[in-house]
């Protein structure tokens, strides 16, 4: 299976312009260790009864599960199953489970009003959602350009943006409650990365 690291390694090595360099953080190295047979048994079962073409395409992802399950509620008969389209699918999947996070955080944030170092945690993770958000655009542009570099780019800014969040309730020692939702996150964000990267000739 292909790991993050690996992919963001080869991706900055063949773009010396880059300007920032990926660092794994404790909520990456939380979320990212998985068994692999639990894995395949779980993939298989929900791979049931779903388009060949999409199960294949998932199984080359570093999370099949989370792969098919973010495409799946945005297919219909008018989108192709190839690496290209469903990248959009996932960018899409993306912007959908960002703003579900957003909602969370705004939630948390004045029902019941939260302590003030809660509340700075939370408005820190309002801010990085927005960038997420913002991004999209700049993604599909990109890949309407068949700028590689560019898409990779900003969806290696997303998955910083995730990270910030939970490393702020880590540097106030508060338990995060929006830890679920970001490790979703993390995962659709990885498998759009290694579509992006491995799966599509620019």
């Amino acid at each position: 299976m292909k790991h993050l690291i690996s992919i963001l390694v080869i991706f900055f090595m063949s773009n010396t312009s880059a300007s920032m360099a990926l660092v794994p953080s404790s909520f990456e190295a939380q979320f990212f260790n998985f068994s692999q047979l639990q894995k395949d048994q779980t993939f298989t079962i929900l791979s049931t009864d779903v388009d060949p073409k999409l199960q294949k395409l998932c199984g080359e992802t570093d999370y099949p599960i989370e792969c098919l399950t973010s495409t799946i509620p945005f297919l219909d008969e008018n989108v192709a199953i190839n690496p290209m389209s469903i990248l959009k699918v996932e960018i899409d999947a993306i912007d959908s489970k960002t703003k579900e996070a957003l909602d969370k955080a705004f939630e948390l944030s004045v029902n019941p009003p939260p302590s003030r170092l809660l509340l700075s945690c939370l408005e820190t993770c309002i801010d990085n959602y927005n960038s997420i958000l913002e991004s999209k655009q700049k993604i599909l542009n990109a890949i309407s350009l068949g700028d590689a570099d560019q898409v990779s780019m900003e969806l290696s800014f997303n998955m910083e943006n995730v990270f910030a969040c939970e490393d702020t309730f880590k540097e106030a020692e508060i338990e995060s409650p929006i830890t679920e939702l970001n490790s979703l996150l993390v995962k659709i964000i990885t498998n759009s990365i290694t579509i992006s990267v491995g799966m599509i000739n620019f």
